[in-house]
This record gives C-alpha cells, structure tokens and sequence, in this order.
C-alpha cells in the first residue's frame, strides 16, 4: 500500500504535518509568552521562541500545500467552491503570518528592553503588550475562525462530492460552529478564565482533521476515478 504517491495522500500528510508544527509551537512558546513579565522571559528564552515561530511558518507552509493540492480536486467538481476554499485558506494564512511576524518582533524588543531602563523599559514593555495581542487576535481570528470557514468549505464541498464518507465530512461540519465560537468568544475574553471549556470547544474539528489526514493517507478519496486522477495531476503539474 502506497502512502506518498496519490494527491490525497499528499494532502493528507500536509494536514498532519501543519497540525503537528502548530501544536509543537504552542509548547515551544507558551509559558514565555504567558509569562506576566513578558519581555524579560522572551530575552531569557529567545531560541524556544524563535523555534516556535519558524515551527509556525512550516505550519503556514503545509497549509499553503493543502490550498494548491485541493484547488484542482475542488475545481472538477466546483469552481465556486475551490475558489471559496483559496479564498479562505489565504485569509487563514494571512492572519496567522501577521501575528508571527508580531511574535518575531518581541525578540529584538527584548534586547532594547534589556538594555534600557525608567521610562525607555516601560514603552518597550507596553510595545510588547501590544505586539501580543496583535499576535493573540490574529491567531484566534486566523487559526480558528477562518480556519472554520475553510473547514466548512471543505466539508460540505467533501460531503456534496462523497470524496470522503459522509459521516467524516458531517463530523466536521458539525464542529465548525465550535471551532468558531471558540475564537470569537476568546477575542472578546468572555473564555479566558476557563481554559477547558475553551479546549472542549476546538476538539471536535481538530481531531476530525486528523481523522480526515489519516482516511485521506490510507484510503483516498472516494470518487476520484482514473480520468480524474489524470486530470487532478496535470492541473498540479502546471501549477508548480
């Protein structure tokens, strides 16, 4: 059984490979982000951070692979919905982009921060708050809003097409609206006090993207015949 060779297969391991670098990011980073003093851990702690903001970039790198891989699969089905897909993918990847960029500027911060003192210190730190909540909002607004309408997209386009069983794809659907809430009611902190309620709210759709990967890796899609797997190729091919 071959694992590498189909575009579903390579789908499906750019699903895991962004999953497993944005959960591996947030380990890297969040008890230095989460500290109260922020920019003496960022300046403490500045290669785990460093690390955890390339591992985001290989994130937005997978997730970008996913958005050209699927746009041809989309489109023989579709138009509108392989566009709509693009469309939110780009969104998604956007939003997360700014808050790494946000999240890379802290380290720098934290070097004038060090060297300054009085009033220089206490800009640099209020700078840093900001720069974080940049990061923060565009990351609930990216990895999890958009990133549900992404999902939404794909599942009802996955569901409409039977590219995968239809309990899979219903799966999904059914946890976008969670996903979302998720993001919007943290932007507004109506969640912060309340970690897990937060984390029972992301579950659903992200361990159904993984399920997804896993199906997509072993099995394949559905209803994609010879003619389309050809055509799904040359479509990749003159894209790259």
């Amino acid at each position: 059984m071959r694992f590498f060779d189909g575009p579903a297969q390579r789908i499906g391991w750019l699903f895991v490979v962004a999953t497993a670098a944005g959960v591996l990011s947030v380990v890297m980073m969040s008890s230095t982000l989460g500290d109260d003093d922020l920019l003496s851990a960022v300046y403490s702690n500045q290669s785990s951070l460093i690390v955890g903001q390339m591992l985001i970039f290989v994130m937005l790198t997978a997730m970008v692979g996913t958005a050209v891989l699927l746009a041809p699969i989309l489109r023989i089905h579709s138009e509108n919905l392989a566009l709509s897909y693009v469309l939110a993918r780009t969104l998604e990847v956007v939003m997360i982009a700014i808050g790494l960029v946000a999240g890379l500027l802290l380290v720098p911060l934290s070097w004038d921060f060090a060297a300054a003192g009085g009033g220089d210190a206490a800009s640099a730190a209020v700078l840093a708050d900001s720069l974080k909540a940049s990061s923060d909002w565009t990351g609930y607004l990216g990895a999890q809003m958009i990133f549900s309408i992404s999902a939404l997209v794909l599942n009802w386009a996955f569901l409409r097409n039977g590219l995968i069983p239809r309990w899979l794809a219903l799966w999904g659907l059914m946890g976008v609206p969670l996903m979302f809430a998720s993001g919007f009611l943290v932007m507004f902190e109506s969640l912060n006090s309340n970690a897990s309620a937060l984390n029972l709210l992301v579950v659903p759709l992200a361990v159904q993207e993984m399920a997804m990967a896993i199906w997509l890796i072993v099995k394949g899609f559905a209803d994609v015949g010879e003619h389309d797997a050809a055509s799904i190729e040359s479509h990749q091919m003159a894209a790259s």
